[in-house]
């Protein structure tokens, strides 16, 4: 085989497993946007107790509702590059100092809802927190860490407060705070008398919509193996000429 025809052998190969992978990648997201709705709409409506529950925290289902009580330290988290009504900006997460029944402590992650960027990246915004105990009710979630062609290590920005993160990842944010830091969220109930503007229910792309990219991949590698071979089927009939 001349050296050429390698290369393009090599080279076709390598798109077309590019574009399947893209393909497969996406119908992976529709089934995970599929569950995600899914989990919204069946959500429990019995408030369950995060300060004494009943179950493993690994057990309560995606969107439940959850009630918890404990005090806001005065230093809280932004997430990073997060879009509402097209502008960017972040949502603000209050850490709160929990005491549980089983007699120990630890920090639980609050969406409270989004604020914009401001006038330049460096200049972050500086918010109040409620003070003293209070009574959240909310809706439990477990962020879901993006893992895709190295896109999941999560940044923290824990040089000053607030800190800065690209994910709620607890562990890396219990790492860069020393803070115990607990492995899920509370979403502020929407009808809360604080925080900041919020809205729960889905606002992602529809598993209908990943489908339509995938079969849009899967068609391109497609048509890249059929340019292919009749690229080769070409140069074959010329050489036999």
């Amino acid at each position: 085989m001349h050296k050429s025809k390698l290369i393009a052998t090599v080279l076709t190969v390598l798109a077309i497993a590019i574009l399947v992978k893209l393909g497969f990648w996406q119908l992976d997201r529709a089934n995970e946007k599929e569950q995600l709705f899914a989990d919204y709409e069946t959500r429990q409506s019995t408030p369950i107790d995060l300060n004494a529950p009943e179950k493993p925290i690994s057990d309560i289902n995606r969107y439940a509702e959850v009630a918890i009580s404990g005090t806001f330290l005065n230093n809280y988290l932004l997430l990073d590059n997060q879009i509402r009504d097209g502008q960017a900006g972040y949502q603000v997460i209050g850490l709160l100092d929990v005491e549980f029944v089983r007699g120990n402590s630890g920090i639980v992650m609050v969406n409270m809802g989004w604020v914009p960027w401001g006038q330049n990246r460096q200049q972050l915004p500086q918010l109040s927190l409620p003070q003293g105990k209070v009574i959240i009710d909310g809706l439990f979630y477990q962020p879901q860490l993006t893992e895709v062609w190295g896109a999941g290590e999560t940044y923290v920005e824990a040089d000053r407060w607030p800190v800065r993160v690209t994910q709620l990842d607890a562990d890396a944010i219990s790492a860069a705070t020393q803070l115990p830091i607990q492995p899920y969220v509370v979403l502020l109930s929407e009808t809360a008398d604080f925080g900041w503007p919020r809205q729960w229910q889905p606002q992602v792309m529809t598993p209908t919509k990943h489908r339509a990219y995938a079969m849009q991949w899967f068609s391109l590698a497609l048509a890249c193996l059929l340019v292919f071979w009749f690229a080769s089927r070409s140069k074959k009939i010329t050489t036999e000429e």
